[in-house]
């Protein structure tokens, strides 16, 4: 028997280990880990080239999945963070990624990050919650590709492993490439927890 589950992966299950004891036969299960979307299991995994309707970015688990109109996984991918990673951006220059519901505002190439994506961060409970705090909630979050030193490939593990930005989410060039046509201005960007 072979089970498929939502990630597409094919799963087959082992036999329970059998021990014997006074010759009695105690069979032992291992226990089952249910793994979802939101567990990458390589970095920029591709699993089918077509429109995102949708990104989900859950920042516990330093992962951005896009999604299809029906809610179909498409792509995965490793993110880094804003350097202090850990609950909800409240004002400008506290280099904490944002949470909440956004869409993508503009696409450029850039200089400075490869290529970015901006999304339209602070939204409106974002500005209100700012107003009550008496700060600025700053602006300009994107989610953006690699500095040029790492631009050919080499430093795709060091961009990954820590959280380094100043608020915005961070990929490896080879993963912006493979999301960049895949996503338009007005696609919904989701930032949990």
């Amino acid at each position: 028997m072979i089970f498929t589950g939502c990630i597409g992966q094919k799963i087959e299950p082992k036999p329970p280990k059998q021990v014997e004891e006074n010759k009695t036969i105690i069979v032992e299960e291992e226990p089952m880990v249910e793994a979802t979307i939101y567990d990458w299991y390589q970095n920029d995994e591709l699993i089918e080239k077509n429109r995102a309707s949708k990104i989900v970015v859950v920042k516990s688990k330093r992962v951005m999945i896009l999604l299809d109109e029906y809610d179909n996984l498409l792509s995965r991918h490793r993110i880094s963070l804003g350097e202090n990673p850990e609950g909800q951006k409240l004002k400008k220059g506290d280099k904490k990624t944002p949470e909440g519901t956004y869409k993508i505002i503009d696409k450029r190439k850039d200089k400075k990050y490869y290529r970015e994506i901006l999304i339209s961060y602070p939204n409106r409970e974002d500005k209100t919650r700012a107003k009550e705090l008496g700060v600025n909630p700053g602006n300009g979050i994107t989610i953006h590709a690699q500095v040029p030193m790492f631009w050919n490939g080499n430093g795709d593990d060091y961009t990954l492993s820590h959280d380094w930005t100043n608020g915005c989410m961070a990929m490896t060039n080879s993963g912006m490439n493979t999301i960049w046509d895949m996503v338009a201005l007005g696609t919904t960007v989701e930032i949990r927890e």
